[in-house]
């Protein structure tokens, strides 16, 4: 006996199958230049988590610009040591 979920085109074609992986949003968050964040997600416990970090404004010509550090230790997120604004995207899956 099976278990799942197919989901098909109106041709017929698989379009999405529960046996498909797929990466879930988490959270979304600003960390100002020179500032750190740590966030707790009881959610992402046993998972399989990526971080992503995007600056916000253009990069500086004038000075060096430094990405933050993205730690995940159990279940916190911590971001740290960036020069920059940045957005931070939190995924599971």
């Amino acid at each position: 006996m099976s278990y799942g979920l197919n989901v098909y085109h109106s041709t017929g074609s698989l379009t999405y199958s529960s046996s498909d992986v797929t990466w879930n949003q988490v959270d979304f968050f600003q960390v100002s230049g020179g500032g750190s964040a740590s966030n707790s997600y009881s959610i992402i416990n046993g998972r399989d988590v990526l971080l992503l970090q995007m600056f916000i404004n253009p990069p500086p010509l004038n000075r060096k610009a430094l990405a933050h550090t993205l730690t995940k230790s159990g279940t916190t997120i911590n971001v740290s040591g960036g020069t920059e604004d940045v957005y931070v995207l939190v995924l599971m899956k």
